[in-house]
C-alpha cells in the first residue's frame, strides 16, 4: 500500500510522521523505522524535530535509497556484502582492471582511438570515472536498460549510442561476478530488483514492515511500486499548491485524475483534485500541453510536474494537509498565490488595461519580507547580509540566529569572507554561525599535509611552497621549529637567495640549465659557511656565508637541512611508479616522517590511512594489477574525498551557511539567498557527452524525464521561497571584479521581480500606469549598495542603503563631517614648534602624510610572500641599494669588483654573462656619478635649528651634512620633483639661519636640482608659505604629485619665469602628466602608489585640475630658483 501526504510545509510533514509513528507503532519494538531520505541534508533537522516531538529520536535509520536497496539484497542473500559492490569507486577500478582488453573489440574502436598515445594512464582514468558516474546514474533513472543490457538486448531507443557502453556493461558485470563468485545470486538480484522483487509472493526477509519516504520526490516510481507490494510505503511530498498542477498527458489521464479525491488529513473528508474542472480543460495549449495559472509555479515547477503526476497515479491514498497562508505581506502574499494556484500580474493586459494600477494588489512602505541587494563583489554581499541580520534582531528581540538560514550555489566559494566577516565582529555585534558543506579536505589540515606530501614528485619546491609546507604545527613540531624560529627561516629564506629547486635536479627535471643558485641547496650551504665564517672575509669556493646563522642559531640551520634532507628522500622515493601493493604502506610512512604524532591527532591520522587504504584495496580486489604513478593514485584520492562531506547542513543555535541543494531547504524565519547571478544559479551543467540520457533518438517522453535534473535547481528556488515564514532576501552582484562588466541576476530573481512588480503596487502609486507602479516597487524591494562607504548618497540616505559601515567613526554618518571635524581639530590646537624633519616628511609626500598622520592608514608593500623567481631582472629596491653600496665604494676608492663577487655568490646577481653585464654597467653609472660628486665634497658638519619664522611659530631640529660653502645631496638614481622640494626646503633653512652657500643635488643620467643664496627675511617667508600647506594637508589631503610636477615643468618659460598657457603647451604638458601618473614598459606609474590609488581610484579632469593647481602653488618657487642653465662648479 501507498499513501501520500501532500502539505506546503516541512513541519506539517514532520507532524504526521510522527502521528504515523505514534498511532501505529511497529509490531516489533526492536526494529528499526525506516526513513528514507536523498542524503544527510535534512538529517540533522529531522533527528532534531522527531526528538522534540518524542522527547527522544532512537531507533530510526535514515538510509539513502541506494543503501536501503543493499540493505535489502543483504536481507534475501546474507552472505554477500554489507556494502554494494557497485559504488563509484568500486566500478572506476574494475573498468581500468578489463577495459584494456577489451579494446581490441569492434565495437570499442571509438575508445581504441581516444586511448591513443595515452601518458601514464591519465585518459583510461579520466574515462572511467566518467563511465562510473553515468552508469550510476543508469542504475537510478533506467534501470531498464541495463537489464536488457544484460540479456544482450539492444535498448531501441538509443540506437547507435550504446555501441560501447552495452559491451562495458556486460564486462563489468561479468568481472564482477568473476570476483564474487560464492555471492554471484546477490549481484544478479540486485541487477535486476525490480523484475525479481515484483515475483516475490511473501514479503522478502529484511524488508521492514514499513517505509517513510520523507521530501525525496526524485526516487524512481518503479522502485516506489515495487516496494509498496510487499509493504506500507508512506510518501511525504513536499508541495506548494493545495491543488492539482502536476502533467496530465492526457484527456484519458484528466478524466482519473477528475474522479480521483484526496482525504483531509484530520476527518478525512474527500478533497477534489482541482478547484475548477472546467478551466483546467480550457487551460490546455494548441499542443495539448496543460497551462498553469500561476506563472512562478508553471517556470519554476517543471522538474515536479512529472513526479506529482506518476506519485498520483501509483498512490492508493492521498492526505492532504496543506497550511493556510494570510497574505498578510508580500511574501506571504506570494506563497498565496502559488498555494491557491492563482495569478494576479497585469503583464500579459491588453495596453488599454494598463493606463492604471487599481488591479495590483498595495503593499506598504515598511513591508521589507521580501528584499533583494545588489552588492558589488562576494565579500561585500557578506558584508551587506551581515548588517541586514543586525537591523533584522535589533528590530524583532524575537528572532534569534537559529531561525535563520543562508544558502548559495556554492557556500564554499564564501566560506572564506564569511569567517573574516562574522569572525572578526565586536562581542556586542557577535553572530555565531556554522558553516556546512565542508569538504573532508577543507576541514582537517592533516589531509591538506598529506596532500602537499603526494605533490612532492611534480612539486618546484618554491620558497613559498616549502615553508608552507613547513608552517603546519604537526609538521614543525615533528622537526623542533617552533613559531619564533619558523618566522626567523622565513627572512633567512628571503634574505640568502632562495628561490625555487630542491636542489640542480629540479633545473635538470625542467630540461633548464643548471645554474648552481636561488635553490634550497644553495641557500643551505650559505647558512652552513655563515656558521663557520663571517661574510667579510669574502666567499669560499664561489659562496657567501650567511652572517645571520652563526652562533646559536647553527642549531636551527640544523633543522632546516633535516627537513629539507626528508623531502629529498621522499622526492625520490615517490618518484618510481609502483603497483598497488606497493603504494599501500606510504601513507603512514611518509606521515611518520613528517608529522609529529600524540594523543590528540592520532584517530585523524588513523582516518586518513584508512581513506587511502579504502582507495587502494578497491583497485586490489579489482584484480588490478598495472604498475602506475603517484599522480594516478592521487586523482583517485582526491575523488574519492570529494564524494564525501564531513559536516550537515544544520545545526541548532547558530546562523546556518549551506549550499542550495534538494531538500536542503528546512523551515526558517529569515532565508537568505547569496550569489543569485545569471550562470551562477540556476549551475550551468553540461552534460557528458557520452550521457545516454541527453541522446537526441530518445523519445520526447523519455528526454523530458531525463531533463528533470535541468530543471530541479528552479524547484530548490521555490522550495526556498516556501520555506521562508517571515523574510525571503536575495543578494547579487551587479559589477564583474575582473573587467567592471554589468553583471545580471539570476533568471529566477528577474522572474521573480516581474511577477511582484505587475501584481503588487505601493500605496501612493494607484494612480500611475502599471509600468510606472512597477518601476516603483522595484525601487522599494531592490536596494544597489555602492561600491564607497563614505559615498554621499549613503550618508543622504542611510535607512535606504542599510550600510555595513556602522562600525565606522561617527563623523560618516554626516555629510560633510569627515573633513570638517578633522580641520576643527588642528585649528582648535594650533602648533606653535614644529620640526624639521616633521616638515620635510610631510612635503615628500603629503597624500600618504595625511593618511599616516591623521587617518592612523598604513599601506604597506606586502613583502609576506616569498618570490620564487630567480633574479633575471635586479628589480629596482634591490638594484638601488646595490647602487648605494656601489657607489660609496667607488668613493672611497675600493675595488668594486670585490662587490660584485659577493652579489654573485650571495645569488642576487642574474646568472652568467647576463650578471656581469649589468655590473658592468653599474659600475659606469656609478662612476660617472661619483666623478661628478667629487669636485663638491668637502667636510661636513651637523648645525642645530631654532629658528622663530614668525612671532608664534618656531622651527627646531638639525640640518645635516652641512658644508663649508652650502649643501651637498646626491642619490644613486633620477632625481624627481621630490628631491627638488626636499633640497628647496633644506635650502630655505640654510638660508634663513644665514647660510650663504648654494644647495645642490646630484643624480644619475645628469639630473641636477642647484639653487643659490638667498636673503633670510625672504627664506622665511617661503618658509612661513610651506608651514600653512602643511596645516592645510592636515584638514584634507593635498594632491602634490611627481604627475603635477612634470606638467609644470613643461609649462615653466625660465627666461620669462611664467607659465605658458597657449594650446600647445598645454596639450604636451598634459599628455606628459598622463604618462607620469599611468608608467611606461620602463617606469612605474605614479597611480600605483597605494595612498595614491586610494585616493584617486579612476583618474578624471576634476582630479588634473586639481593635481596642477597644486603644483602651480607649492613647486613653482622651485623651478623659479633652480638654476638649470648654471654650470657644476666647484662649491
Amino acid at each position: 500500500m501507498i499513501t501520500l501526504y501532500h502539505s506546503n510545509k516541512l513541519e506539517m510533514l514532520k507532524r504526521l510522521l510522527c502521528r504515523e509513528i505514534k498511532e501505529k507503532p511497529l509490531c516489533n519494538p526492536l526494529c528499526p523505522e525506516v526513513v528514507l531520505v536523498k542524503g544527510s541534508n535534512i538529517v540533522p533537522w529531522l533527528k532534531i524535530s522527531l526528538a522534540e516531538e518524542f522527547g527522544i529520536a532512537a531507533n530510526i535509520d535514515f538510509p539513502s535509497p541506494e543503501n536501503f536497496i543493499w540493505d535489502i539484497v543483504h536481507g534475501v542473500f546474507p552472505l554477500s556484502p554489507k556494502k554494494s559492490l557497485f559504488s563509484k569507486s568500486s566500478m572506476r577500478w574494475k573498468m581500468r582492471a578489463i577495459l584494456p582488453s577489451l579494446l581490441q573489440d569492434e565495437c570499442f574502436v571509438m575508445l581504441r582511438h581516444y586511448l591513443i598515445d595515452d601518458i601514464e594512464d591519465h585518459k583510461l582514468f579520466q574515462l572511467t570515472s566518467c563511465v562510473a558516474i553515468l552508469f550510476k546514474e543508469y542504475m537510478v533513472n533506467h534501470p531498464e536498460w541495463l537489464h536488457q543490457w544484460g540479456r544482450l538486448e539492444r535498448v531501441e531507443e538509443l540506437g547507435d549510442a550504446q555501441t560501447w557502453q552495452a559491451p562495458l556493461w556486460v564486462a563489468l558485470v561479468a568481472h564482477i561476478r568473476r570476483l564474487e563468485e560464492p555471492r554471484r545470486g546477490s549481484i544478479d538480484f540486485f541487477l535486476n530488483f525490480l523484475f525479481i522483487f515484483k515475483n516475490f509472493i511473501t514479503r522478502p526477509p529484511g524488508l521492514p514492515d514499513r517505509v517513510f519516504i520523507f521530501g525525496l520526490s526524485t526516487l524512481p516510481i518503479s522502485y516506489v511500486e515495487a516496494i509498496g507490494m510487499h509493504t506500507d510505503v508512506h510518501i511525504f511530498f513536499t508541495n506548494p499548491c493545495r491543488y492539482y498542477w502536476g502533467d496530465i498527458p492526457d484527456n484519458t489521464c484528466l478524466t482519473q485524475l477528475k474522479n480521483h479525491h484526496r482525504n483531509h488529513y484530520k476527518d478525512g473528508h474527500s478533497i477534489p483534485q482541482f478547484r475548477n474542472i472546467e478551466h483546467v480543460f480550457s487551460a490546455f495549449n494548441t499542443v495539448g500541453e496543460w497551462h498553469l495559472s500561476n506563472p512562478l509555479l508553471s517556470a519554476w515547477g517543471q522538474s515536479e510536474r512529472e513526479n506529482l503526476f506518476l506519485f498520483v497515479q501509483c498512490a492508493t491514498k492521498e492526505i492532504c494537509a496543506f497550511v493556510n497562508t494570510e497574505p498578510c505581506n508580500l511574501l506571504q502574499t506570494l506563497q498565496y498565490d502559488i498555494l491557491e494556484l492563482k495569478d494576479h500580474s497585469m503583464l500579459y493586459l491588453k495596453d488599454n488595461h494598463k493606463t492604471h494600477s487599481y488591479g495590483k494588489r498595495i503593499i506598504t512602505l515598511d513591508d521589507h519580507s521580501v528584499a533583494i541587494h545588489v552588492c558589488y563583489s562576494l565579500y561585500h554581499e557578506v558584508e551587506v547580509l551581515y548588517d541586514q541580520l543586525l537591523v533584522m534582531m535589533q528590530a524583532d528581540p524575537a528572532l534569534t540566529v537559529r531561525d535563520i538560514v543562508v544558502m548559495a550555489a556554492d557556500i564554499n566559494i564564501y566560506r572564506p569572507f564569511i569567517q573574516a566577516i562574522f569572525s572578526s565582529s565586536v562581542s556586542d555585534r557577535s553572530l555565531p554561525f556554522y558553516i556546512a558543506d565542508e569538504k573532508f579536505i577543507e576541514g582537517n589540515s592533516f589531509i591538506k599535509i598529506f596532500h602537499v606530501l603526494l605533490r612532492l614528485p611534480d612539486s618546484q619546491y618554491s620558497a613559498e611552497e616549502v615553508l608552507s609546507l613547513l608552517e603546519y604545527p604537526a609538521v614543525s613540531d615533528c622537526f623542533g621549529i617552533n613559531q619564533e624560529d619558523f618566522l626567523l627561516l622565513r627572512r633567512w629564506v628571503s634574505d640568502s637567495g632562495i628561490r625555487w629547486g630542491l636542489d640542480d635536479q629540479n633545473a635538470c627535471d625542467s630540461e633548464l640549465p643548471i645554474t648552481a643558485q636561488n635553490t634550497w641547496k644553495f641557500g643551505l650551504h650559505r647558512m652552513l659557511l655563515g656558521y663557520a665564517i663571517d661574510s667579510a672575509a669574502g666567499e669560499w669556493n664561489g659562496i657567501l656565508p650567511f652572517d645571520e646563522s652563526s652562533g646559536l642559531n647553527a642549531e636551527l640551520v640544523g633543522k632546516l637541512a633535516e627537513f629539507l634532507i626528508c623531502l629529498k628522500k621522499w622526492r625520490t622515493r615517490l618518484s618510481t611508479p609502483l603497483n598497488l601493493s606497493g603504494w599501500l604502506p606510504i601513507c603512514r610512512q611518509i606521515l611518520d616522517d613528517f608529522v609529529s604524532k600524540n594523543a590528540d591527532n592520532e584517530t585523524e591520522l588513523v582516518l586518513i590511512e584508512d581513506q587511502w587504504n579504502k582507495v587502494i584495496n578497491h583497485g586490489i580486489q579489482a584484480l588490478y594489477h598495472e604498475i602506475i604513478p603517484l599522480s594516478r593514485l592521487r586523482d583517485e584520492l582526491n575523488l574519492y574525498i570529494d564524494e564525501q562531506s564531513i559536516s550537515h547542513p544544520y545545526l541548532p543555535g547558530f546562523i546556518n551557511f549551506c549550499t542550495l541543494i534538494p531538500m536542503i531547504c528546512v523551515p526558517f524565519k529569515v532565508v537568505y539567498l547569496l550569489g543569485m547571478n545569471e550562470g551562477v544559479y540556476p549551475r550551468t551543467m553540461l552534460p557528458f557527452s557520452v550521457d545516454l540520457m541527453h541522446n537526441k533518438s530518445l523519445t520526447a517522453h523519455t528526454q523530458k524525464s531525463n531533463n528533470r535534473c535541468l530543471n530541479s535547481e528552479k524547484y530548490i528556488f521555490l522550495d526556498a521561497l516556501n520555506s521562508a515564514n517571515e523574510k525571503f532576501y536575495i543578494s547579487y552582484v551587479n559589477i564583474s571584479i575582473h573587467d567592471n562588466t554589468e553583471c545580471y541576476p539570476s533568471l529566477l530573481v528577474s522572474e521573480l521581480m516581474e511577477y511582484i512588480s505587475y501584481s503588487f503596487i505601493l500605496a501612493q502609486d494607484l494612480d500611475k500606469d502599471t509600468a510606472s507602479s512597477a518601476i516603483a516597487i522595484t525601487n522599494h524591494i531592490q536596494h544597489v549598495h555602492r561600491r564607497i562607504p563614505l559615498s554621499k548618497n549613503h550618508l543622504i540616505h542611510p535607512i535606504k542603503s542599510c550600510e555595513v559601515f556602522t562600525l565606522w567613526p561617527p563623523t560618516s554618518k554626516h555629510s560633510n563631517a569627515l573633513y570638517s571635524s578633522l580641520g576643527h581639530v588642528v585649528l582648535q590646537d594650533e602648533e606653535t614648534s614644529l620640526n624639521v624633519d616633521t616638515l620635510i616628511n610631510f612635503w615628500r609626500h603629503p597624500v600618504r602624510y595625511f593618511f599616516q598622520s591623521r587617518l592612523g592608514i598604513f599601506f604597506e608593500r606586502d613583502d609576506s610572500v616569498l618570490s620564487d623567481i630567480e633574479p633575471f631582472v635586479v628589480d629596482s629596491i634591490a638594484r638601488y641599494q646595490m647602487d648605494s653600496q656601489l657607489l660609496k665604494a667607488i668613493m672611497n676608492q675600493t675595488d668594486p669588483w670585490l662587490l660584485y663577487t659577493a652579489f654573485k655568490a650571495a645569488g642576487m646577481l642574474p646568472y652568467g654573462v647576463w650578471g656581469k653585464l649589468f655590473w658592468e654597467q653599474r659600475v659606469a653609472d656609478m662612476g660617472q656619478l661619483s666623478s661628478r660628486i667629487a669636485p663638491h665634497y668637502a667636510p661636513v658638519h651637523n648645525r642645530e635649528i631654532s629658528l622663530h619664522i614668525n612671532r608664534k611659530l618656531l622651527l627646531t631640529g638639525y640640518l645635516t651634512q652641512v658644508q663649508a660653502h652650502g649643501l651637498l645631496r646626491w642619490r644613486p638614481g633620477v632625481l624627481n620633483f621630490q628631491d627638488a622640494l626636499t633640497l628647496w626646503l633644506e635650502h630655505l633653512m640654510y638660508c634663513a639661519i644665514g647660510g650663504n652657500g648654494i644647495s645642490l643635488a646630484l643624480g644619475l643620467k645628469d639630473s641636477v636640482w642647484r639653487f643659490l643664496p638667498l636673503d633670510s627675511d625672504e627664506a622665511k617667508k617661503y618658509l612661513l608659505h610651506y608651514f600653512t600647506g602643511y596645516r592645510l594637508g592636515l584638514c584634507f589631503p593635498i594632491f602634490l604629485t611627481s604627475s603635477g610636477g612634470v606638467w609644470l615643468q613643461e609649462c615653466f618659460d625660465k627666461h620669462q619665469c611664467i607659465l605658458k598657457h597657449d594650446t600647445n603647451t598645454q596639450r604636451q604638458a598634459r599628455r606628459k602628466l598622463l604618462q607620469y601618473w599611468n608608467g611606461t614598459n620602463h617606469m612605474r606609474g605614479e597611480k600605483d602608489d597605494f595612498f595614491m590609488q586610494r585616493l584617486i581610484p579612476n583618474l578624471n579632469s576634476t582630479d588634473i585640475q586639481r593635481m596642477t593647481l597644486e603644483a602651480e602653488c607649492w613647486l613653482t618657487p622651485v623651478l623659479q630658483y633652480h638654476q638649470v642653465d648654471s654650470p657644476e662648479q666647484k662649491m
